[in-house]
């Protein structure tokens, strides 16, 4: 899996930051189902269980194990909008990705 951030995402990332791509889970009754969401943490307050991933730039983002898994062999590319002061980091993934990663039907990358 390799994740590569685009232009705008680099300019915006600080550089004491990493992107996270963290599994949300949304099933009661299947741990797998889940959603992945990208966010912007402080490399200081990363979580223990974040795996660093093959990034361009090195050492840029981190993934929870279960996203990882669903994502490995794939190449994701990150991007970020601004609307003010508010910094929106975004993948190539569909909206739905955790769903069809469930499913097996995730198309490939």
């Amino acid at each position: 899996m390799t994740f590569r951030l685009d232009t705008l995402a680099c300019n915006e990332l600080r550089p004491h930051e990493v992107v996270v791509v963290d599994w949300h889970v949304t099933g009661m009754c299947c741990a797998d189902s889940g959603e992945f969401s990208v966010r912007v943490m402080r490399r200081g307050k990363l979580h223990r269980g974040l795996r660093a991933v093959d990034a361009l730039p090195q050492g840029a983002v981190y993934a929870h194990p279960t996203a990882w898994a669903h994502l490995a062999r794939r190449d994701v590319t990150v991007s970020c909008r601004r609307i003010g002061p508010i910094r929106w980091f975004t993948t190539d993934l569909p909206p739905d990705a955790g769903l069809r990663a469930c499913m097996g039907r995730l198309p490939p990358g």
